[in-house]
C-alpha cells in the first residue's frame, strides 16, 4: 500500500511538473504554432438550437497587441433526434465548403451518437486575407488594413453574447 501511494505521488508530481513547463501550441495547416508569447482568451457563448437541442460554443483567441493571430472555435450541437443532427451536420459541411481551398483555415465536422461538432482554426498571421474577404465580405468583418483586430472580434462576439476571460499561463 505504501509503495502504491509513493508511486502515485511521484506520478502526480511528474504530471504537475510537465504541465507547468509545457508550452502552448496550436496546429494550423499541419504546422505547430508556438503561442506562448501571445495573450490568450477563452470565450464561451450560449445559443438556442431549438427544442431538444443544446449547444456548447467555445472560442480560444490568441493575440499580440491589437492583432488577432489565431482563432480556434468549437461549436457543438447536442440533440436526441437524428434528423436534427443531420441538419446541423449538413449546415456545417456547407459552411466548410466555402473555406476548403483556403490555406490556414482548417475545419472539421465530427459526428457523434448525440452530437455534431465543428472545429475551426484560423491562422490570421498566414491566411490570405484577400481570399478570406472574398468569401466573407468586408462588411461587419474584423479585418482592418489587412489585419484581423482583436477588439473588432471581441466587439462582434459580444453582440452575440460571448463572454471572454484572460487565460493565465
Amino acid at each position: 500500500m505504501k509503495r502504491i501511494s509513493i508511486l502515485l505521488f511521484i506520478m502526480f508530481i511528474g504530471l504537475l511538473a510537465t504541465a507547468c513547463n509545457k508550452k502552448e501550441q496550436v496546429v494550423s495547416n499541419g504546422e505547430k504554432i508556438n503561442t506562448s508569447s501571445m495573450e490568450h482568451k477563452h470565450c464561451t457563448r450560449s445559443a438556442s438550437g431549438g427544442t431538444g437541442i443544446t449547444t456548447e460554443l467555445t472560442y480560444e483567441i490568441y493575440y499580440t497587441g491589437d492583432k488577432l493571430n489565431i482563432l480556434e472555435s468549437t461549436e457543438k450541437v447536442i440533440a436526441n433526434k437524428e434528423e436534427d443532427l443531420d441538419k446541423y451536420q449538413e449546415a456545417y459541411e456547407k459552411i466548410n465548403d466555402y473555406y476548403k481551398n483556403l490555406e490556414y483555415y482548417d475545419t472539421e465536422v465530427i459526428r457523434g451518437d448525440t452530437s455534431v461538432t465543428r472545429n475551426a482554426t484560423i491562422n490570421y498571421d498566414k491566411i490570405n486575407i484577400n481570399k478570406l474577404l472574398e468569401i466573407e465580405g468586408e462588411e461587419d468583418n474584423i479585418i482592418e488594413n489587412g489585419e484581423a483586430k482583436v477588439e473588432k472580434w471581441l466587439s462582434l462576439a459580444k453582440k452575440f453574447g460571448t463572454k471572454c476571460e484572460l487565460v493565465k499561463e
